[in-house]
């Protein structure tokens, strides 16, 4: 069974911005919501204020992403590779894409890429 259903909410690295805290957040314009994932996220390397939880997602083109999606090596490649998701490339999984996925939750977001390569070869 496919777990996609949205494929325009998965971002390049297989991340379902649709679940993601900050993009919700976002899209409902939930100030409380970003003050408080603001402070679960702040650590002693980055501190974020409530205004820097903002992100439109990760592929649209003119919105505000957040911090770590706007310096996405992985992010960077697809789009200069004009690919929708990780998953169209030959590559695939590259060191970038494995490295990145070893800060995120990278079951979920590995999932998401194969369904999303194997839909693309059936197809």
């Amino acid at each position: 069974m496919n777990r996609i259903k949205d494929k325009d909410r998965i971002s390049y690295c297989g991340v379902n911005c649709s679940t993601c805290p900050v993009y919700v957040a976002t899209q409902k314009q939930q100030e409380k919501v970003k003050i408080r994932i603001a402070k679960l996220w702040s650590d002693e390397d980055h501190e974020y204020e409530a205004c820097d939880i903002t992100c439109k997602g990760c592929h649209e083109p003119w919105g505000k992403k957040f911090h770590h999606c706007i310096e996405c090596k992985v992010r960077e490649c697809a789009r200069q590779k004009i690919y929708e998701t990780c998953a169209e490339c030959g590559e695939y999984p590259c060191n970038k894409l494995i490295e990145l996925n070893n800060t995120l939750d990278k079951k979920i977001a590995r999932i998401n890429l194969d369904d999303l390569r194997k839909n693309n070869k059936a197809g």
